[in-house]
Parts: structure tokens; sequence; C-alpha cells
């Protein structure tokens, strides 16, 4: 009786890995199948005023281009002091 029980749980743990196995690689083909991520800005980076040093969330921030280059700013106040620079 106890081989059959021995013989029953080796099926079992068989059965187990040969399951993990399988949904591995069913995983990767999943992601091998699926587009990659769009690489754009986030809503939630974060982007420097370079006039105070501050940081803020580039959804919230102002934005103007200075000297020809796309520059963020944390208020009107600072972004009127970097067009008259």
């Amino acid at each position: 009786m106890s081989q059959a029980l021995a013989l029953v749980v080796r099926f079992l743990v068989v059965l187990f890995f040969v399951r993990l196995g399988l949904r591995f690689l069913a995983s990767i083909v999943r992601g091998a199948s699926q587009p990659p991520a769009a690489t754009g800005p986030r809503v939630d980076d974060l982007v420097r005023d370079r006039v105070c040093n501050t940081f803020v969330p580039r959804a919230r921030a102002l934005s103007a281009q200075v000297h020809g280059q796309p520059a963020w700013f944390c208020s009107e106040g600072c972004r009127d002091r970097a067009l008259l620079q």
C-alpha cells in the first residue's frame, strides 16, 4: 500500500512541475506577442523649473520655448523671469 501511495505522490509532483513549466512558457509567449509599452512621457513625470530649481509634475507645469528649447516652470513668475533672460 505504501508503494502505491508513493507512486501517486510522485505522479502529483510531476504533474505540478509540468503545469508550472507550461504556465511559464505561456507567460513568455504572451509577453512576446504583446506590443511594447509606450515610451512617451508619463503623466506623473517630474520636470525641473530652471529658474527656482523646483520639481513640478509635468501635468501641472507651465511650458514655454526659451532660446528655442522647451522649458517647464512652476509658476508664471518663473516663466516670465526665464523669458526675460
